[in-house]
């Protein structure tokens, strides 16, 4: 008798839990991804600024789209509009012949990056290890478009950074984040036919690790997590 008790309270106990498994879920939500806006900075590092960080910034803005692989890792695209500028006159070091080169450059540039998160990311839940911060680091491939004298030029990037992020709330991000931008190309300084001695203005070549420019965006962003992923009771697992 006693032991069909037993097994009566133990079956009424898994009921119980079954029951009060969607209102404990929702202490776990997990979501698909994220989208966001993001703003800041932007500045170039090249022939016309070979050593100087956060110099003649500009405004920098876009959006990005988070796929959530699991706790840590991350698939991101996102999409920015910039401006940089460069002055060799701001600078000791003298091109050829004494010559001097100036230009502004817009562009636009979409990446696809890997973040991975230092810790697991998320709001509070049943799991202590989910925290509501985390730094993280980012690599991967993207493509510029920016402005010539000939038209439009199109140049491969590879994209590596690290950022910061907070969870505002259950479904809400803020962070910060810093990414250089490595292109393969040496003309993306090279305006117009006044500015065109800043592709490779010392004659040394180049090549995919040498002589290339670069840009930096240091920007802020707010996102919203999309998608809530279907959630089973982890007070009925083994």
């Amino acid at each position: 008798m006693k032991h069909r008790k037993h097994k009566i309270g133990t079956y009424t106990l898994v009921v119980l839990l079954a029951c009060l498994c969607p209102s404990l879920s929702l202490a776990q939500d997990r979501y698909v991804g994220e989208l966001g806006l993001l703003g800041g900075g932007t500045y170039y590092n090249g022939d016309a600024n070979s050593t100087k960080i956060f110099y003649e910034n500009h405004l920098a803005f876009g959006g990005l789209l988070r796929y959530f692989i699991n706790d840590r890792g991350v698939l991101k695209l996102d999409v920015i509009r910039g401006k940089v500028s460069g002055d060799t006159r701001n600078f000791e070091n003298m091109l050829p012949y004494g010559q001097e080169a100036a230009f502004e450059q817009t562009y636009w540039d979409i990446g696809l990056q890997v973040e991975h998160n230092f810790l697991k990311y998320g709001f509070e839940s049943w799991d202590r290890e989910i925290k509501r911060h985390t730094p993280y680091v980012l690599i991967g491939p993207g493509l510029t478009v920016y402005d010539q004298w000939r038209g439009n030029m199109m140049a491969f990037n590879v994209t590596f950074g690290v950022g910061y992020k907070f969870k505002l709330w259950k479904r809400w991000n803020l962070g910060v984040e810093w990414s250089m931008r490595k292109l393969f190309v040496d003309n993306f300084d090279a305006m117009d036919p006044d500015s065109k001695i800043l592709n490779d203005p010392y004659r040394m070549g180049h090549s995919v690790l040498k002589n290339n420019d670069y840009y930096t965006c240091a920007v802020a962003f707010v996102s919203m997590d999309l998608i809530r992923r279907k959630s089973r009771c982890n007070a009925l697992r083994k």
